[in-house]
Order: C-alpha cells, then sequence, then structure tokens
C-alpha cells in the first residue's frame, strides 16, 4: 500500500509510483510537482501564521521518476505578506521553478455585493473509491498507476473531453510521508487536475497538456474534498488556456489559470 506521493531521504524527495503521470511512466503527473513545491515553500517560510495565496509553477520539462531536490530562496518578508520562489531538479536539470505568495488572514465586513458565490453543491458522504480516469470513463493503459488513479474522483457534469467539466476530488494519501498535508498543499497538488476535468479533445488522438498551472486562494479548503469547475478554451495558434474555480462546501475558495498546448494521447491512434 502507497502511503504518500513523497519519500523523504535527507535532501532528496523519491517519488512512489502514485506521483506518476497518465503520459509517460517514466515522469510524474504535474500534480505532486506543484503540491511538492508548495510543501517546500510552505516549510520554508518563517512565519507559520501566513497562508498560500497565490502559487505560480512553470513546468519546465517532465519530472523524472527519480530522486529530486527543491531549492528555496525567501524573497521579501514580513509580518503580513512574504513571497518565496523554489526550483525542483533532477540531479543538476532543473525540472519546475515555482514562486508563491502568502498573506495574513484577518476580518473584513463586506458587503453582499462584494462576496463570493454561496456552495453550490454538496460534497460527497460515505466512502468513495473512485479514481478520476475510472469516473470519467478514460482507458489509460500507456501509464495506469499514477495520481491519476490515487486520487479519488466524484463526477457533477461534463469531464468528457469536450472542454468543461465539474467534479469532486480527494487527496487519500500525504504529498510527504511522514507530514500532514496542509490544505494549501492540498489544493496545490490537486489544482492540476483542471486540465484533466477540463480536458479538450481536438479530435484524430490529440489532447492538451499544460505548461503551467497559477493558482490563487483567496481562503483556505474546509474538509478532504475539493471540487474543480474547469472550463478550457484554444485559438487557432494552438495555444489555449484552462480557468478552473475551485470549491468546497462552503462556496469557491479560489481559481486556477493553466496553459495548455495540443499533445498526442499515448497509445492514441490518430
Amino acid at each position: 500500500m502507497i502511503e504518500a506521493l513523497f519519500r523523504r531521504e535527507g535532501d532528496f524527495y523519491i517519488p512512489t509510483p502514485s506521483s506518476r503521470g497518465p503520459w509517460s511512466p517514466q515522469h510524474l503527473h504535474g500534480g505532486p510537482v506543484v503540491g511538492l513545491m508548495a510543501h517546500a515553500m510552505e516549510h520554508a517560510s518563517d512565519n507559520a501564521s501566513l497562508n498560500l495565496a497565490r502559487l505560480t509553477v512553470d513546468l519546465l520539462r517532465p519530472a523524472p521518476d527519480a530522486p529530486l531536490t527543491v531549492t528555496t530562496r525567501l524573497v521579501r518578508g514580513g509580518s503580513r505578506l512574504q513571497i518565496l520562489e523554489a526550483s525542483l531538479l533532477a540531479g543538476d536539470t532543473k525540472v519546475a521553478r515555482a514562486s508563491a505568495l502568502f498573506l495574513a488572514h484577518s476580518e473584513a465586513v463586506v458587503p453582499e455585493y462584494g462576496r463570493f458565490s454561496p456552495a453550490e453543491y454538496e460534497p460527497p458522504t460515505g466512502p468513495v473509491d473512485v479514481n478520476i480516469s475510472d469516473a470519467a470513463g478514460w482507458t489509460n493503459q500507456y501509464s495506469p498507476v499514477g495520481l491519476h488513479s490515487t486520487a479519488k474522483a466524484v463526477l457533477i457534469d461534463g469531464v468528457h473531453a469536450k472542454g468543461q467539466g465539474i467534479a469532486w476530488m480527494k487527496l487519500p494519501v500525504p504529498v510527504v510521508e511522514g507530514v500532514e498535508t496542509s490544505p494549501g498543499v492540498m489544493a496545490a497538488t490537486l489544482c492540476d487536475f483542471g486540465n484533466g476535468v477540463g480536458q479538450l479533445s481536438l479530435g484524430g488522438g490529440v489532447g492538451c497538456i499544460n505548461a503551467d498551472a497559477t493558482l490563487y486562494l483567496h481562503r483556505m479548503p474546509v474538509g478532504e474534498w475539493l471540487g474543480l469547475d474547469a472550463r478550457s478554451r484554444m485559438q487557432d495558434t494552438a495555444v489555449g488556456l484552462v480557468e478552473t474555480t475551485l470549491f468546497d462546501r462552503q462556496g469557491p475558495v479560489g481559481k486556477v489559470m493553466q496553459t495548455i498546448l495540443p499533445m498526442r494521447m499515448p497509445g492514441v491512434e490518430g
């Protein structure tokens, strides 16, 4: 039984099979990459009272299923605001870079016209043992084991590779073995599924892969289930955008933006 996405061995993070992606069994899913960098910067911050408000990750190249290291740097410190940077390395090769904005939460009186919408969907109740690939009716014989088979999902609407989908998702294992996953790191890990829930098929076995992910959180998610309402669109330039609203049982918690480009699905004939 796999108990985490990564094991910590000294300075190295060792990926487990649950961190792999659907495109290749030799490469990691984008979610564990984003989640690991959020984890590293959260633990590098010298102010535990601050909350993740914005995380941007550039996926420079596929992260290999191999020992990884994360370096972090405090760009701007403070009691109400901090900015950190991080790099993910496989050996001497940088495979991803990130920046994060952490903000203090306080109380504010917000008029009704300035509030976010109330909750629209109720999270699942009781045990759910369904992964996103099965729930969406996807078949992936090329890389059947990974985050796409570990994260649990309950579909609400769409998720038919037509650029639209709404789903509840849950991360049933911690990002790093032996370390409790915070709500912010959980959201960072699952936010990359915006491109999966809202996957856009261009026909002929061609889908879309994302080159980055930017997560905005205006509050921390509540509960173990996180909702994703994703929409994907593309121009004739072969560059597109996925916009995902994240929500929980109380309502919206943030947004995710991802840049996408065409990619032939592995094992699918054109």
